[in-house]
């Protein structure tokens, strides 16, 4: 854990933080909400929302700190191969994951594609700049 430049993990966690903004708010969030069954009539507000942001950077966070270890154990590379380990860890394991638990909820292919898609881009983003910064 050296080895980790912990400043590109925090860049490319904010990254792929902006990323959800754009793609749930901007590019698929009407109809992510509601592949969903979601109603955003009433969003939260206020600390509410503001808690809800702060845990999902967490989230975010984790994954780059994943991310970024799997880089290390493979012995890093320039940005476009940290950004392809990304996208193979995004696809892969969270694409494979929300797979399995929506053929158990019943939700669609369209929803499985937008979040897979988000975990892809977003893991690929971050790989690319640990990679640059590495």
């Amino acid at each position: 854990m050296s080895n980790i430049n912990w400043l590109a993990v925090l860049v490319g966690a904010l990254a792929y933080f902006f990323l959800g903004f754009l793609w749930f708010q901007v590019l698929f969030g009407k109809t992510w909400s509601r592949e969903h069954g979601m109603k955003m009539d009433t969003p939260p507000s206020g600390s509410q929302m503001g808690k809800l942001l702060f845990k999902s950077f967490l989230g975010n966070l984790l994954a780059v700190i994943a991310l970024a270890l799997l880089i290390s154990y493979a012995h890093g590379g320039g940005w476009m191969r940290c950004a392809k380990i990304g996208a193979v860890a995004g696809f892969g394991v969270a694409g494979g994951s929300f797979w399995m638990n929506y053929n158990w909820l019943g939700k669609s292919f369209l929803l499985w594609t937008i979040d897979t898609a988000y975990y892809t881009l977003g893991a690929a983003i971050a790989g690319a700049i640990i990679g640059a910064w590495g």
